[in-house]
C-alpha cells in the first residue's frame, strides 16, 4: 500500500489493509510475481540511509558529479546480485526486480541525469559510464572507505550480531600478465595455499593476497565483512591482519573471540590482542613449538581425562568415528607470547 506524503509516496507492508482494498476494488497496481531476494535487499537499502550515506562518503573519482554516486553503486550492486560480469548487462540487472519496477526505481524511458540527453533512454546512464567510474576509483581510498566508513555504517545498523570474528588470508591467483598491478609471484600448492619448499607439484603463480576480517556466529549461519584488504601475494600477512583488527576496534567495533589462521601465529601480536583489547583468540599451533610439545606430553599421562568432542554413527547405530578432546590450562612455554594460553588436543578412536 502507498500513502502520499508531501512530494513522495511511502510504501508499507499491511496485508489486512491490502485485502480490504482488494475487496472494495481500490487497486493502484497489481502484480502476480513473487517478490525475490533482490527486491527485499533493495527495499532494505532504500528504507535505510545507505544511498544517502554513499552519496556523502564514497570516494568519487569525479570532481563534478554528473551522475549520482549512489545510483552508480545501486546499478553495480544489482548486477553483482545477478552474477553479471559484463558491464553491458548492468542496465538490465535492476529491471529483474518486480518490486523495484513498481516503485519506479528503474522503469520506463527517461532523459538521463541532469536532462542532458535529447532523446529518452532505457536506462539513466550508459554502461561505459558505470565501468569507467569504478575503474577510476582510487583502490587505496576505496579500501579505506570500506574498512572505515562502510564498516562503521554496518556497526550503527547493528549488523555485527556477535563478537565472534575470523581473521583469514587467501591467495587469489591471476593470469600470468604483468598488467595486474602490484601482484607478485608466489609458490602455491594444488589447493592454492603457500607451498612447502619440498613440494614438487607446486607452481610459481602470480597472485594477490586477500586478508579479511569476518563476523559470524557459533553456527556459522552468516558472514559479514568487518574489514578487508588486497595486497601483493608475497606480503607477509602479519601487518595486514593486525591492521584490520586494530582499525576495526578503533572504529568502535567489538571483538570477543577471534578465530585466526595459522599464518598469523605471532606471539607479540597475539599478546597485544589479549592485553590491549581483551580479545580471546583461537589459533592452531605448529608442531615445532615448545607449547605444542608440552600439550602432547601432558596428553600422554595415564590420568588424562578425555572428553567427548564428536561422534559419528552409521545407519545401524554403530559408532564409526569417535573424537575426544582434552584441554590444558595456563601453558607458559611460548616465550614470544607473554600471556598464559589454554591448549586443546584432539584424538580419534
Amino acid at each position: 500500500m502507498s500513502q502520499k506524503r508531501n512530494n513522495y509516496f511511502l510504501y508499507t507492508k499491511n496485508k489486512s489493509k491490502v485485502a480490504e482494498a482488494l475487496k472494495e476494488g481500490n487497486i493502484d497496481q497489481g502484480a502476480f510475481s513473487e517478490v525475490g531476494f533482490v527486491d527485499e535487499f533493495f527495499s532494505y537499502l532504500i528504507s535505510s540511509d545507505f544511498f544517502p550515506f554513499c552519496e556523502e562518503t564514497y570516494p568519487s573519482p569525479r570532481v563534478k558529479k554528473e551522475v549520482a554516486p549512489w545510483f552508480l553503486l545501486a546499478s553495480l550492486i544489482g548486477a553483482k546480485m545477478h552474477n553479471e560480469i559484463s558491464f553491458r548487462n548492468v542496465p538490465y540487472a535492476l529491471k529483474n526486480g518486480s518490486l523495484l519496477n513498481i516503485l519506479g526505481f528503474n522503469i520506463g524511458s527517461m532523459p538521463g541525469f541532469n536532462s542532458k540527453n535529447k532523446k529518452d533512454r532505457t536506462f539513466p546512464v550508459d554502461q561505459d559510464t558505470i565501468r569507467k567510474y569504478f575503474k577510476d576509483t582510487d583502490p587505496d581510498k576505496l579500501t579505506e572507505w570500506f574498512n572505515n566508513c562502510f564498516s562503521g555504517w554496518l556497526s550503527k545498523k547493528k549488523a555485527y550480531e556477535s563478537g565472534i570474528f575470523i581473521l583469514d588470508a587467501s591467495f587469489i591467483p591471476v593470469p600470468d600478465n604483468r598488467n595486474y598491478q602490484n601482484a607478485a609471484y608466489v609458490k602455491l600448492d594444488k589447493d592454492g595455499k603457500h607451498a612447502a619448499d619440498d613440494d614438487k607439484n607446486a607452481r610459481v603463480t602470480l597472485c594477490y593476497k586477500l586478508s579479511s576480517l569476518l563476523n559470524t556466529d557459533r553456527e556459522g549461519s552468516y558472514y559479514i565483512y568487518g574489514g578487508a584488504r588486497l595486497d601483493p601475494g608475497n606480503a607477509q600477512g602479519l601487518y595486514e591482519g593486525k591492521d584490520l583488527v586494530e582499525n576495526f576496534i578503533a572504529q568502535g567495533g567489538y571483538i570477543s573471540t577471534l578465530l585466526i589462521d595459522r599464518e598469523y601465529l605471532d606471539g607479540e601480536m597475539l599478546t597485544d590482542f589479549k592485553k590491549k583489547h581483551k580479545i580471546n583468540w583461537v589459533i592452531p599451533l605448529k608442531s615445532n613449538m615448545s607449547a605444542y610439545d608440552d600439550a602432547v606430553g601432558l596428553s600422554r599421562a595415564k590420568n588424562t581425562e578425555w572428553g567427548p568432542y564428536r561422534i559419528e554413527q552409521d545407519r545401524s547405530g554403530f559408532t564409526v568415528l569417535k573424537e575426544e578432546v582434552v584441554t590444558f590450562s595456563d601453558i607458559k612455554s611460548w616465550k614470544e607470547c607473554s600471556v598464559p594460553i589454554n591448549i586443546s588436543k584432539k584424538k580419534d578412536n
